[in-house]
């Protein structure tokens, strides 16, 4: 799910990943759901919404590399800057 607004300068993308086996064994459950249609997660009664998220659907990673790092790759070959953060932890 995006927001496909070209004119924003910096854009927020949320992969959601599943559960590992340890996890799983340990009992544990999802604690985020997608708000089906939005780029919005709810973490118990709390809502975020961001320009992308992923992870919901069984997209594959290279759907996160298609949609939010490609047009930074074309842009800094065409003289623009680009900044790509990523944080993750498992």
């Amino acid at each position: 799910m995006e927001n496909t607004d070209s004119t924003q300068s910096v854009r927020v993308a949320v992969n959601i990943r599943p559960l590992i086996t340890s996890e799983l064994l340990l009992g544990c459950t999802d604690c985020i759901s997608v708000v089906p249609g939005e780029p919005q997660v709810q973490i118990g009664s709390h809502s975020f919404t961001y320009d992308y998220v992923y992870g919901s659907t069984g997209q594959p990673s290279s759907a996160i590399y298609d949609d939010c790092v490609a047009p930074l790759v074309d842009a800094l070959f065409n003289g623009y800057n680009a900044t790509v953060l990523a944080y993750g932890q498992v």
